[in-house]
């Protein structure tokens, strides 16, 4: 007789026997979730890890579901620096593929910190298969999952947010860009003189180049949250994508000052040196001649909202987007393992502290669910202790924690959120200080392939 396949918080267990007879039950205080290890055969139906024998497999399901990815960006993605076949988690019935997620390793920007991400991708099933919860039981698995690889917080992008927000995603990160006629863009011409620092040229970059821009993207994303950290492989490997149909560089004599990854109209990833600000102006001379050139009426620039080029987009007559979703589409983030998280940001938790001059120690406990923490902010000896609170303390939702946690909205933003409770105006105050609205952002080069 086969056992049904059902689902208790992150872990799949089979239905019970209603046959069974339990003469004695001991409940301890703390039950620590069991590790799960894949593969779980039910009958006919197996969760498993991807092998490289799946990737045929993989590639025709993810055709029958999203009508792409092509086979060259496919197996692009396959030489992906990070990527091994086991990031795959498949539901396999009868040993066909019939449900699949990838979930990608980086490790993003917060603060002063950084932490390890999975970018989950390619969230689907078959469309005969839908509607008995394959997917939502992966995306479960993928918790386990993280749990087990020691990644902080997972991210997607995503036109059905519904489906996620009962698993504790929260939207997170606005659809920041702005928008002008190309002909309102500064015009420069090549050879542009600034003062007594020389002449600045505007070229296609060269290979020789990539520590100028592994440089500049540093420069310019380093206190973006939410910005992925690039290796030397991995900046290879995007530019190996062809995600731009060119990069320019903007030069002063030959040292690049600032650089430009370009599609058609849109600016992809735009970033300057800070003490030279006339390399965005320069770069943006060069995008205006091309966009008339190729008879494009319009240009687009994607950036976090603090960015200058949205300033100059603002100069320049045009409109700046900055909402939550856009044309159906919006950002999400999770955090599976929320101890981990908050011991990873907490040297980043502690500078905010100092900068605010709040008096230390500084404590504020939290509540999801039956889960409690309190965050003890107090310089190197700075703690989080689990299943403990002070008189300051919040309660809020999964997907409210982590937009409040990622900073997306703030405590004040928060506190209009369902479930959410403060003890005392102090805990307001100590949320306020610890994590303010901060931009969230990944540049369309990550999010493609994070």
């Amino acid at each position: 007789m086969r056992q049904r396949l059902r689902s208790s918080g992150s872990i799949l267990r089979p239905a019970s026997s209603s046959r069974r007879r339990v003469s004695k039950v001991v409940v301890p205080m703390k039950v620590p979730s069991p590790v799960i290890r894949l593969p779980i055969r039910r009958g006919s139906v197996e969760f498993c890890l991807g092998t490289e024998a799946d990737h045929e497999a993989v590639y025709q399901s993810l055709l029958h579901v999203f009508h792409g990815p092509d086979r060259e960006a496919y197996l692009g993605a396959l030489s992906d620096p990070t990527y091994r076949p086991e990031q795959r988690l498949l539901v396999k019935v009868d040993n066909r593929l019939v449900s699949h997620i990838h979930l990608t390793e980086r490790r993003i920007r917060y603060g002063s910190v950084e932490l390890p991400l999975n970018g989950v991708m390619w969230v689907g099933t078959l469309p005969e298969y839908r509607g008995m919860g394959f997917a939502q039981n992966l995306m479960r698995l993928a918790d386990d999952r993280a749990r087990e690889t020691g990644a902080a917080v997972q991210a997607l992008t995503t036109g059905m947010p519904q489906f996620y927000r009962p698993l504790g995603w929260g939207v997170c990160g606005r659809q920041t860009f702005g928008q002008t006629l190309s002909r309102n863009l500064p015009q420069v011409s090549d050879g542009l003189i600034e003062g007594r620092s020389g002449f600045w040229n505007v070229r296609p970059w060269r290979q020789v180049e990539l520590n100028d821009l592994m440089a500049l993207y540093e420069l310019q994303y380093a206190d973006t949250t939410g910005a992925v950290v690039r290796s030397e492989d991995y900046w290879r490997w995007i530019i190996g994508r062809k995600y731009a149909h060119v990069i320019w560089v903007a030069c002063q004599g030959e040292t690049v000052r600032g650089y430009a990854f370009v599609k058609d109209h849109k600016i992809l990833e735009i970033a300057s040196h800070p003490a030279h600000p006339q390399a965005l102006k320069a770069l943006l001379g060069r995008v205006r001649a091309e966009a008339l050139e190729r008879a494009y009426p319009e240009v687009i620039v994607q950036a976090p909202v603090d960015h200058p080029v949205l300033e100059a987009f603002r100069a320049a007559s045009g409109k700046v987007i900055d909402q939550e979703d856009y044309e159906g589409t919006c950002s999400m983030y999770h955090i599976p393992n929320i101890d981990l998280f908050l011991e990873s940001i907490l040297p980043e938790l502690a500078r905010r502290a100092e900068h605010a001059g709040a008096s230390v120690p500084l404590e504020l406990g939290m509540t999801v669910g039956d889960r409690r923490w309190l965050i003890h902010i107090e310089g190197k000896k700075s703690r989080v202790e689990s299943d403990k609170l002070s008189r300051r303390h919040l309660t809020l939702s999964p997907s409210t924690l982590v937009r409040l946690l990622m900073g997306h909205c703030g405590i004040d933003g928060a506190a209009t959120e369902e479930g959410f409770e403060s003890s005392t105006g102090t805990a307001l105050d100590a949320a306020r200080i610890l994590f303010p609205v901060r931009p969230i952002w990944r540049s369309p080069l990550d999010s493609a392939t994070a």
